[in-house]
């Protein structure tokens, strides 16, 4: 077994990891204190903070209770019950993080609350650079970021939102060459601080492994969209954003491994690009599934 080793006193947020001995095939705690999991096993890792863990008799909660807790049997109205398994305020709240956290016999659901507030990501320098697969990084402190960069041996899976993190954040996803698959979030109606923007496209569009990339909202332009043509195996390019039009794609052609691009037409005749722009791409760029 492996020890992933995380802060005693905070979560920062949930651990997942393949695990045959579970009772569906994974096992999920709480990222606080000791965690341990099978050796070479996929890790995934979501990073924000909780405040505390509550289950529910009835469906309708954020999760439904894990595989193993038994049959749910049916509540008559009026007799819902919640509880709290798990809260940040608890003295021992490293040694409560184990399954009984997400519900027994009985619990239907569950959901999990989170803080305000931001994680320092220093935490993860203390992690094996091998052991975390899949990271999903929520509100952390900026200038932590630079800690990901220990973690670019194992990692292939990446979502971050990147404004507010620093010019710097383009440049330390850069350094994680191994990643096969990268999900960018911006604000194009920040005034400041907008970080995926063309320079951001530029930093990591030499990413060697990248097969799949979505881009969410952000400030970029045609020109920065251009550099993604140096991404050698980018087969799904995922894009909403307001404002593109169909010229802003004609960098797609010269992307011989690129097979599909979506989000274009995400919520129909809402866009975010009007059908007929959706057309154009269409017809522009008829090897490519376009939807």
């Amino acid at each position: 077994m492996a020890v992933l080793q995380f802060p005693a006193e905070i979560a920062v947020g949930e651990v997942w990891w393949e695990d045959a001995g579970e009772p569906n095939g994974s096992g999920h705690l709480l990222a606080i204190g000791a965690v341990e999991v099978p050796d070479g096993t996929a890790v995934s890792l979501s990073v924000y903070t909780v405040d505390e863990v509550s289950v529910s008799n009835r469906p309708g909660g954020f999760f439904e209770a894990p595989a193993g807790t038994g049959p749910v049997p049916a509540v008559p109205p009026g007799r819902a019950r919640e509880r709290v398994t798990w809260q940040r305020g608890m003295p021992d709240r490293a040694l409560r993080n184990n399954r009984s956290i997400w519900g027994g016999p009985g619990d239907a659901s569950y959901s999990v609350g989170s803080g305000e507030e931001a994680v320092d990501l220093e935490f993860i320098r203390d992690l094996p650079a091998n052991s975390v697969f899949d990271l999903n990084v929520g509100g952390v402190v900026p200038s932590s970021f630079a800690a990901v960069a220990h973690l670019a041996p194992g990692l292939r899976e990446l979502c971050v939102y990147l404004d507010g993190l620093g010019d710097d954040a383009p440049s330390v996803i850069a350094r994680l060459t191994a990643l096969e698959s990268l999900a960018l979030a911006g604000d194009s109606a920040m005034d400041e601080g907008e970080q995926l923007n063309d320079h951001a496209l530029s930093m990591i569009a030499d990413l060697p492994a990248l097969e799949y990339l979505a881009l969410l909202d952000g400030a970029y332009t045609e020109r920065g969209l251009q550099q993604l043509r140096r991404l050698p195996k980018l087969r799904h390019l995922h894009i909403e954003r307001e404002g593109l039009t169909a010229p802003m794609f004609q960098f797609a052609a010269a992307m011989p491994a690129l097979t599909r691009l979506s989000g274009l037409d995400e919520f129909g005749d809402d866009g975010p690009m009007p059908p007929a722009e959706v057309d154009q791409v269409r017809a522009m760029l008829p090897h490519i599934g376009v939807g």
